[in-house]
C-alpha cells in the first residue's frame, strides 16, 4: 500500500504523467468519438489532446529531455506541475462535465467503468494535491 501512496504522492514522479499521456488522454479522445452533442464531443476531444500535450511536455521537462521551460509556459507549469488554478478548473469544471457525460450519454459498459474510475481517481488526485500544495505555501 505504501508503494501505491508514494506512486501518487511524488510531485517529481512522472508515472502519473505517463498514465495521462498513454491512457487518460486517449480515453478522452475515444469517448469524444462516441458523443453526438457537439459541445461535449469537442470538449472531450480538446481535453484529451491538451492532456496528452501538457503531461507529455511536463514529463519531458522533468526528465531533463527538455532543458528549460518555454517562456510562454512559465505561468502554466510550476515546480509541482499544474498551477492551483488548473487544479480548481479540473475539480469544478472538467470533472463535473465528465460526470455529466458519464451519467447522460450512452457509453459501452466497459467504457463507463473505465471513465468512472478515471473521474474518481483524477478528482481525488487533484483535490489531494490542491490541499497538499496549499498547505505547503
Amino acid at each position: 500500500m505504501e508503494k501505491i501512496i508514494n506512486f501518487f504522492n511524488s510531485n517529481k514522479n512522472n508515472n502519473i504523467r505517463l498514465l495521462d499521456v498513454f491512457i487518460t488522454g486517449p480515453l478522452q479522445i475515444y469517448i469524444s468519438t462516441l458523443l453526438k452533442n457537439i459541445f461535449f464531443k469537442y470538449f472531450m476531444l480538446i481535453t484529451g489532446v491538451l492532456n496528452i500535450i501538457f503531461n507529455g511536455y511536463v514529463y519531458l521537462l522533468e526528465s531533463k529531455y527538455i532543458k528549460r521551460k518555454h517562456p510562454y509556459l512559465k505561468h502554466i507549469i510550476t515546480e509541482n506541475g499544474k498551477t492551483q488554478i488548473h487544479r480548481l478548473y479540473n475539480l469544478f469544471i472538467m470533472y463535473p462535465i465528465f460526470l455529466y457525460i458519464l451519467l447522460n450519454f450512452k457509453l459501452p459498459p466497459y467504457l463507463q467503468l473505465v471513465f468512472f474510475i478515471n473521474i474518481i481517481i483524477g478528482f481525488i488526485f487533484n483535490l489531494h494535491n490542491f490541499i497538499l500544495i496549499k498547505n505547503k505555501q
